[in-house]
């Protein structure tokens, strides 16, 4: 894709209040994060199927940080043993969140608060990459009978991406934002495509990656 402020901006917005439910090497150098987003065509209803694959292209190198939360704050980095391990975390989960913050490209003050060491690195290349993409989830899971929460955040540098369809098709970067704008612009207008009884049936009736029985339907 060709990067520019304007297209940064636009893919994030198109990102905010997208779910990551997992992550994947794909090939010897790319990710791939497997997202539910909220899309608006031109005309119609929302998208029903809400699923996307993000992919990054020339991944330098990714860091992933999980944490314990309790009402003291964040608990110390829990290692992760492998990206295989951390499929197998999103696995477990009962509950999922989503992207909040509007800024997830190129911002090295998104990990300012991260400790030294992270639950895992994986390095791809020796060279640097020119782009960073941060992302995190709060979650939570069942573990002997009580509902423990978590935090897993990531970043990666890399050289370009792109977005696929659930079915592997491309879309393009440019129609990806389209999508993702012109949500929260229907949002703003209060346009019914988008009210809470839409996003209801939406969400009764999209297509998933994963179903976490505690996950509410989603809405803005």
């Amino acid at each position: 894709m060709e990067w520019s402020e304007r297209s940064r901006e636009r893919l994030e917005v198109a990102l905010t209040e997208a779910d990551v439910v997992g992550v994947r090497q794909v090939g010897d150098d790319s990710l791939e994060f497997l997202m539910h987003v909220s899309a608006l065509p031109e005309a119609g209803p929302i998208d029903p199927d809400a699923r996307r694959l993000l992919m990054l292209r020339g991944v330098a190198e990714a860091q992933f940080l999980l944490r314990r939360v309790t009402v003291e704050g964040n608990g110390p980095a829990i290692p992760i043993g492998s990206l295989s391990a951390l499929d197998e975390f999103f696995e477990t989960l009962a509950f999922g969140g989503s992207l909040y913050g509007w800024r997830y490209f190129d911002d090295p003050e998104l990990t300012a608060d991260w400790p030294d060491e992270p639950s895992l690195i994986a390095r791809f290349s020796e060279h640097d990459a020119p782009h960073s993409f941060y992302w995190f989830n709060e979650c939570a899971r069942l573990e002997e009978g009580e509902v423990r929460s978590y935090c897993i955040e990531g970043t990666a540098t890399f050289e370009d991406l792109t977005v696929l369809r659930a079915d592997g098709s491309e879309q393009s970067a440019d129609d990806f934002a389209d999508e993702g704008v012109r949500w929260w612009q229907a949002f703003q207008d209060f346009e019914n495509r988008v009210s809470t009884e839409s996003q209801k049936a939406w969400g009764a009736s999209r297509l998933t990656w994963r179903e976490w029985p505690g996950s509410p339907a989603p809405s803005s």
